[in-house]
């Protein structure tokens, strides 16, 4: 993957973050910046890294991974979290 100022640039991935939407992670959670609102939302630690594994690709791991200690979510776990991201706008399936 491609990284320009800091930011990983996807290249095959499942998910597309809608255009006003930011992704990044903290050590305690993942953050969404809906610009066009602006508005934050907080997600758990295992969301976030159910979104990066979809943005990113199942390899990826985030800036603060020695830090977790959550376990993956389950397919069926990953798929209802995708598919709130997705009504709520945040997300578009590739």
């Amino acid at each position: 993957m491609s990284e320009t100022r800091g930011v990983r640039e996807p290249r095959d991935r499942e998910l597309r973050l809608a255009g006003h939407v930011r992704f990044r992670e903290l050590p305690f959670c993942g953050v969404l910046l809906d610009t066009e609102k602006s508005q934050v939302h907080r997600l758990s630690p295992r969301a976030a890294r159910v979104l990066r594994e979809r943005l990113y690709g199942a390899g990826s791991t985030g800036p603060y991974a020695s830090l977790i200690t959550d376990e993956p979510a389950d397919e069926r776990t990953a798929e209802a979290i995708v598919t709130a991201l997705e009504r709520a706008g945040f997300v578009h399936r590739a």
